[in-house]
Formats: C-alpha cells, structure tokens, sequence
C-alpha cells in the first residue's frame, strides 16, 4: 500500500530526504546478478531473511535514478509488491519502465492482500525459487 487514510503518505521521512534517489539498502546488497524489488521496509527484511538479496522502494513508485541504480547494480529485478490494487498497478508501470532502458524484468504476483512481510520465509523460497 502506498498510502493510508485515504491518501496520506504511508512513510513520513526527515525534511531533506529525497527518496527518488535513495533504494533502502542498496548499500548492503552486494552487486549481484539479481535482486528483490519490495514496497518496504519490513517487506525488505522478511525477503533478506528468507536469503535473497533485497532492496525497498519506500513506497509504490519508482524514479527514473531508481531505475538507474538498479541497472548499474544489478543484471536482473525481481518486483515482488503487495498484493492490492496500488502494488499490482506500480509492478506493471514500474516492468514497463525498467524494460525501456533495456533491463531484464521478473514479477511476482501475489494473492489480494497478501504482503511479502506477511510470508514466513519459507513461503517467500517457495515464491522466489523458480524465479530468482
């Protein structure tokens, strides 16, 4: 989810802070073939703990230097967003804008409500594995 109570921002960050150029931890996610794309930041434990590599957009939405960080970093994302309207649409925009810059693209498509903080980690292996 994006939002809460009917549009107010989900996350509140420091004044300053400019989140279209941050993805949180990408620092601690070593260049690697492929790397998990989550909403948050608890989505983005639960996915680490299960033993993917893992970074979080802090929202639905991903900035034209996401796109780029994730394209020097990585050779390949995995989008694994909330299963909710708002997770669903922000997969399909954010694959069409990293397959315009020529960027391998997998998506995970899980069931209505369903987010990935919710998953024991077992069930996170189960999603990730044929696709990771």
């Amino acid at each position: 989810m994006c939002s809460i109570n009917g549009g107010e921002p989900r996350y509140k960050f420091p004044a300053g802070f400019r989140k279209p150029l941050e993805l949180f931890n990408l620092h601690r996610v070593g260049d690697d073939g492929s790397v998990v794309v989550v909403e948050g930041f608890f989505d983005r434990m639960k996915v680490v703990q299960a033993g993917y590599p893992c970074v979080a957009l802090m929202g639905c939405t991903m900035s034209q230097a996401q796109e780029k960080l994730l394209a020097q970093h990585f050779g390949q994302a995995v989008l694994m967003l909330d299963g909710d309207d708002a997770g669903r649409g922000a997969t399909e925009e954010i694959a069409e804008g990293l397959q315009r810059i020529v960027y391998p693209v997998k998506t995970v498509d899980l069931p209505d409500g369903v987010q990935p903080d919710r998953l024991s980690s077992e069930e996170i292996q189960n999603i990730l594995r044929p696709i990771v």
